[in-house]
């Protein structure tokens, strides 16, 4: 695996089912051909997407406008999270960024192993996932890290190391992390202990909990997981195709967003039943990550999604 985007391209998809939903799609911002956005955070007005040799474009109006940033590194950036823990950014060979005075100061991380995931929350607490099992933590809002280790022979019965793709810090310190073989990781005391909660046959490539309890999980060949209890028990969802799905949104009001590889799901009632979405190159291209602003809904919002060529595109639904 060679990015986090290009390795899950790799892996075989179907086309999209027939269409039920459309969106107007609007090109906000296009790299080059060879350009690609792995990263997406929205928070307030302040935006930010992260992406391959160490692109990174920011918006101060919301996501309605982005502009490229001098690049401090040339490596691949691979995930950030902003909001009210510290601004981090992690990439390949075991790079983090710590955002310092409206910029980024690189972070020693004790590892050279790929970054494929990052969260933290408002008191300090961030962890870091990536590649043959690694797991960073820090208590100090992400300026030292200590590598946590993991008997993984005892969870998976066997010697693999899994990749890991996305973490979820809640406000609480509990600690959410979905990888290969479907895993599922859930720590309720900061990462001290930890409970395997779920396991399968597909990799999950992005989870998204909310303080309701509510939650999902997306990954290889159209896997969709839902939690109802904050991330204690999962079901798998049916979906109407096997397309290889990288990111998941959800409102309060029951919907769900997923993009994914040449594919994008609605759901208007939590996941029991989907309809796929047309519209721009949504049908073509990949997406690695979406962003909604706080306090929309689908019916009267819009989404932001970030992906192949180093697009950002805005989704206004009809």
């Amino acid at each position: 695996m060679v990015l986090r985007a290009a390795c899950v391209m790799l892996l075989s998809y179907s086309l999209s089912s027939p269409v039920a939903g459309a969106v107007v799609a609007e090109g906000l911002y296009e790299g080059t051909a060879h350009d690609a956005l792995y990263g997406l955070c929205l928070e307030g007005q302040h935006g930010i997407a992260v992406g391959a040799y160490g692109l990174v474009v920011e918006s101060l109006d919301g996501g309605q406008t982005w502009q490229q940033q001098a690049p401090f590194t040339e490596t691949a950036l691979l995930d950030v999270t902003c909001g009210e823990g510290p601004g981090l950014i992690v990439g390949q060979q075991g790079h983090i960024f710590r955002r310092e005075d409206q910029s980024y100061r690189a972070i020693e991380s004790g590892t050279d192993a790929r970054l494929l995931g990052v969260d933290s929350n408002a008191d300090g607490l961030a962890v870091a996932v990536g590649g043959f099992g690694t797991v960073l933590r820090s208590a100090d809002g992400g300026r030292t890290w200590e590598t946590l280790g993991f008997d993984w022979e005892a969870i998976l019965n066997d010697f693999l190391e899994p990749h890991l793709y996305a973490v979820d810090v809640s406000p609480e310190g509990v600690i959410t992390i979905v990888g290969e073989f479907e895993l599922v990781l859930r720590s309720l005391d900061g990462g001290n202990s930890w409970d395997t909660v779920h396991q399968g046959e597909a990799s999950l490539f992005s989870l998204d909990l909310r303080a309701d309890g509510e939650g999902y999980a997306v990954g290889q060949k159209g896997r969709i997981i839902r939690t109802s209890d904050g991330g204690s028990n999962w079901s798998t969802l049916a979906t109407p195709d096997e397309a290889n799905l990288l990111d998941v949104w959800s409102g309060a009001g029951g919907d769900v967003l997923v993009s994914g590889i040449r594919t994008m799901l609605r759901s208007r009632d939590g996941g029991d039943s989907w309809e796929s979405v047309a519209g721009g190159d949504l049908n073509t291209g990949w997406y690695q990550q979406l962003a909604v602003p706080a306090g929309e809904q689908m019916d009267t919002g819009y989404a932001l999604l970030a992906g192949h060529r180093g697009r950002i595109i805005s989704l206004n639904f009809e």
